[in-house]
C-alpha cells in the first residue's frame, strides 16, 4: 500500500482546524488576547504618566495634598491683604511664606530653612518657582526686621507669586 504522507497529514490538518475544539480554542486565545493587549496598554499608560511628570517636574509625582487643610489657611491669608495695611500685608506674606516651608515638606525637600529647600527645587520642577525664590527674600527681609519699609504693591505682588504656587502645586482652588 502506497500511502501519500503528505495528503495524510494534510487531510488530518483539516479535520483538526475544522473541529469544534479548535473553535473554542481560538475563541479563548482572542480573549486572553484581549485581555493581555488592554493589560499592556494600561501599563504603558502608568509607566507614560510617571516619565511625563518625572521629565517635567524632576519628580514622580507631586504629593497628595489636602486641600481641606490649606483652602481655610490661604483665605486667612487672603483676608488679611483685604484689610489693605502694609502690616497686616506683611503678616500675611510671612505666614505665605511658612504655608510654602510645609508644601516644600510634603515635596520631600530637605534644607534647614526654605531658601535651602528652595536651592533644592529645579527650574521646572514647581510653576512660578524663580518668581517665590525672589520674594522668599522679601519675606525674610520682613521676618528678621519688621520695621522693614515694603511697599503695598511689592507685597501683593509676593502674595500673587505665592498664590500661584500654591494652585500649581493644586494646594488651593
Amino acid at each position: 500500500m502506497d500511502t501519500d504522507i503528505f495528503s495524510s497529514i494534510s487531510s488530518t490538518w483539516s479535520s483538526f482546524t475544522q473541529s469544534n475544539f479548535l473553535y473554542y480554542v481560538k475563541i479563548i486565545s482572542a480573549l486572553a488576547s484581549t485581555i493581555l493587549f488592554i493589560d499592556i496598554i494600561l501599563l504603558l499608560n502608568r509607566r507614560i504618566k510617571t516619565d511625563w511628570r518625572i521629565s517635567l517636574y524632576g519628580t514622580p509625582y507631586y504629593p497628595r495634598i489636602k486641600k481641606s487643610l490649606y483652602v481655610p489657611r490661604w483665605e486667612a491669608i487672603r483676608e488679611k491683604l483685604e484689610e489693605k495695611s502694609i502690616a497686616s500685608g506683611k503678616v500675611a506674606l510671612v505666614e505665605a511664606d511658612k504655608l510654602l516651608d510645609e508644601a516644600l515638606n510634603l515635596m520631600g525637600k530637605v534644607g534647614q530653612d526654605t531658601a535651602e529647600k528652595l536651592a533644592a527645587v529645579k527650574p521646572g520642577q514647581m510653576v512660578g518657582i524663580d518668581d517665590v525664590r525672589e520674594v522668599h527674600k522679601l519675606s525674610l527681609a520682613i521676618r528678621e526686621d519688621p520695621t522693614y519699609e515694603a511697599g503695598w504693591e511689592e507685597i501683593r505682588t509676593a502674595l500673587a507669586a505665592y498664590e500661584r504656587i500654591f494652585r500649581g502645586l493644586g494646594m488651593i482652588d
